[in-house]
């Protein structure tokens, strides 16, 4: 942790141990970025009031020049939510509940990095299981953002509006180190964190897409990109088939690239979705391992 990371640290504990003193409160929770051991020296502290009743209206304080946000709720409320990670459960015909997901994600970071106070010090919120499942919902989160980011590259540059490119290219970068950190058992917080994550569990700099030239026919970025993806996935879900069963024909050509659901691995491209036996997964996995 960094000096700036120490002092609010101490400041929430502080700030915690005056609001558990409330007969009305169940628990406090330190979130987000500090609760992971992160901030810098204009960080906010996020503390979470847990009250076993009809929670009143709180208000942010500032403590020794440190903002402190409050946020009130039961544990009622909080069910809902937390029953998001019991299991990972996405289908290929029904991607309802994926959808659901997604859009709660930020919510599900929270309570990913939420510490609880107690009076020996901060310990974790989400069980071992439901951190195991946030992670295989915020890969599968980044692998959906990749797959339309490439989308959108392919066609940008397929159109010469290399302007356009760049800044797809761009974010098509910082959601891949996401996806990076994610695989890695890291919660997926701001972008701006996300080189400190990397070096949580990786030695050197985060890595980089190849730089295009920037016309219709370069797409040496892609490999790169379907290399990460298949590795993020297989970290989360490995493939232990010893079979090897030849991939379908095309699916090396630019733009395939693997998704996990729970019925299975399917290749995607588009709108076009193939589904692989485990066999065809090694077969194109291998395949594309030896020519990317």
């Amino acid at each position: 942790m960094t000096r700036s990371a120490d002092i609010r640290t101490a400041i929430a504990a502080r700030v915690a141990a005056e609001l558990c003193g409330d007969r009305r409160v169940s628990d406090v929770w330190l979130e987000g970025a500090l609760g992971a051991g992160l901030a810098h020296a204009r960080s906010d502290i996020d503390l979470r009031v847990v009250f076993y009743d009809q929670p009143p209206a709180l208000h942010s304080r500032l403590v020794d020049g440190v903002r402190v946000d409050l946020a009130a709720c039961t544990e009622s409320m909080i069910e809902p939510l937390r029953s998001r990670l019991d299991s990972f459960d996405v289908r290929f015909d029904d991607v309802e509940r994926f959808r659901q997901v997604r859009a709660a994600l930020g919510q599900l970071t929270r309570l990913r990095t939420a510490r609880r106070y107690t009076p020996l010090g901060w310990q974790p919120v989400a069980t071992a299981s439901e951190i195991a499942c946030y992670r295989h919902w915020a890969v599968a989160d980044r692998v959906e953002h990749v797959l339309s980011l490439v989308e959108d590259l392919l066609g940008l540059t397929t159109d010469h509006l290399y302007a356009e490119a760049e800044v797809v290219r761009r974010q098509l970068e910082i959601c891949l180190l996401g996806l990076d950190v994610v695989a890695a058992d890291q919660p997926l917080l701001g972008d701006k964190w996300l080189p400190a994550l990397w070096r949580r569990a990786n030695d050197g700099p985060p890595p980089s897409l190849p730089a295009p030239s920037w016309n219709a026919d370069d797409t040496s970025w892609f490999p790169s990109v379907r290399k990460r993806v298949t590795a993020a996935l297989l970290r989360c879900w490995p493939d232990r088939t010893t079979a090897e069963e030849p991939p379908p024909a095309g699916t090396g050509e630019l733009g395939w690239l693997p998704q996990r659901y729970t019925d299975g691995w399917f290749l995607r491209r588009g709108d076009e979705r193939i589904r692989l036996t485990p066999g065809q997964l090694t077969g194109w996995h291998r395949a594309n391992r030896q020519g990317g």
